[in-house]
């Protein structure tokens, strides 16, 4: 970390003062020796953020540059745009698939093809555009669409595919990309749980239009909330800056807009836009969380890894995901589907994970169609979705963290040895 100079000095007493609040919280008694997620992030992530306080320089200012700059790198990109969090990334760009201002604009009533097991706002960012949403069915080998039904379900209204790398899982994008090819479809990538994930060496979210991420507090990195658009278009780019805050012109990079008369040029809007902006604190915490993100990501990938082969022994009864043998998974979680001849339901797994300290979550939302807020909206009700029925029934997932040791992996199998040895 560079010195911050005035911040430096509290070096000393702020590591003392997390140290000891580390301490005083192993005392208090928790709901769970080993929870979906703990924080990554330590001394020199809270001594930016008060850097940025300290100077007065709150909201985005530079270092959300410097973000943008360096996240760009990581992906092979031109641009990076951040944001307040990984759903309004996606809400950016299904604006800007639609804007007035756009050179690939889809017009209202143009049907976008969306996961069925996704994270909401992923399908609510393209309904809130204007665009009518399909949902596709699930593959529960892969948790990612099920390619023949994506294929089946391609009509004449059908202009985009929206793709979720579920859980770290890349989709196989040699296929999803020759049909887009076939089609003339646009493409975009919800990559918010899928940071540091690869098909055929290539970053996700750059296979297409655009990608979204999510920097939420159990994410591969961390800016408590936040998230980010990338992509290589420069004047796509600077839409989405103009979308980000107001559709204010000074925030763009790539144009030089002419001054209309009696316009003060420090006020001046060329395009509509939300206010979804991130915070100086939010840039500082990503600065210093990107220097981790390599070893974050080599110690998710050991410890998924670990788990599984202790679980083998059970793969009668319960299985993880398959990864294309192109694709490189960047473990979110740790997610487990019980085979349908399971002789004992998902519930009573759950209860005894959940009794014996470990946290459990369903696989996202499950089929999105099954949610109460679909009754409220014609495109949601379609035909049955199986695979996604499935993974809403048989679904379920545990946290993986990147300091976890080997002992906590450990006892995280003798949970599920205490269990499902009877049933094998």
């Amino acid at each position: 970390m560079k010195n911050l100079g005035y911040t430096e000095s509290l070096r000393e007493p702020l590591q003392a003062l997390m140290n000891e609040a580390s301490r005083i919280n192993s005392y208090k008694p928790q709901p769970y020796w080993y929870p979906l997620s703990i924080a990554t992030y330590d001394v020199e992530e809270v001594l930016a953020a008060v850097d940025s306080l300290c100077s007065f320089r709150t909201t985005m200012w530079e270092k959300t540059v410097r973000f943008e700059d360096e996240f760009a790198r990581l992906h092979g990109v031109n641009e990076a745009i951040m944001v307040n969090s990984g759903s309004s990334a996606d809400l950016l760009i299904a604006f800007a698939m639609t804007n007035p201002a756009a050179r690939m604009k889809l017009q209202p009533g143009d049907e976008v093809l969306l996961p069925s097991v996704t994270w909401p706002t992923q399908i609510w960012s393209v309904m809130m555009a204007g665009l009518k949403v399909r949902l596709v069915d699930t593959d529960p080998k892969t948790l990612n669409v099920d390619l023949d039904d994506l294929e089946a379900k391609i009509g004449e209204r059908t202009r985009a595919i929206s793709l979720v790398h579920l859980m770290g899982n890349p989709c196989d994008m040699d296929r999803v990309t020759a049909l887009c090819q076939k089609h003339g479809l646009l493409l975009v990538e919800d990559c918010c749980e899928a940071l540091g994930a690869r098909f055929g060496g290539k970053p996700v979210g750059t296979f297409g239009l655009a990608g979204s991420y999510s920097f939420f507090f159990s994410h591969h990195i961390t800016t408590m909330e936040g998230g980010a658009v990338i992509c290589s278009d420069p004047e796509l780019s600077d839409l989405l800056r103009l979308l980000r805050a107001h559709g204010w012109a000074r925030n763009t990079r790539h144009m030089t807009p002419v001054v209309a008369d009696g316009l003060d040029p420090r006020y001046m809007f060329l395009n509509w836009g939300f206010n979804v902006r991130p915070t100086e604190l939010q840039a500082g915490f990503g600065l210093e969380q990107l220097k981790r993100l390599g070893a974050f990501q080599s110690q998710r990938l050991e410890n998924a890894k670990y788990l599984l082969r202790n679980l083998e022994r059970y793969a009668s009864l319960i299985q993880s995901i398959e990864v294309h043998p192109k694709g490189e998974c960047s473990w979110f979680a740790v997610p487990l589907i019980l085979h349908e001849s399971c002789p004992f339901d998902r519930s009573a797994l759950l209860r005894h994970l959940e009794a014996n300290g470990v946290e459990t979550r369903p696989i996202v939302a499950g089929n999105v169609a099954r949610q109460p807020v679909c009754a409220m909206f014609p495109d949601l009700q379609g035909p049955p979705l199986p695979g996604a029925d499935l993974v809403h029934e048989r679904g379920l997932y545990i946290g993986l963290h990147p300091f976890a040791a080997k002992e906590s992996l450990d006892r995280l199998t003798e949970v599920f040895d205490s269990f499902l040895k009877v049933y094998i």
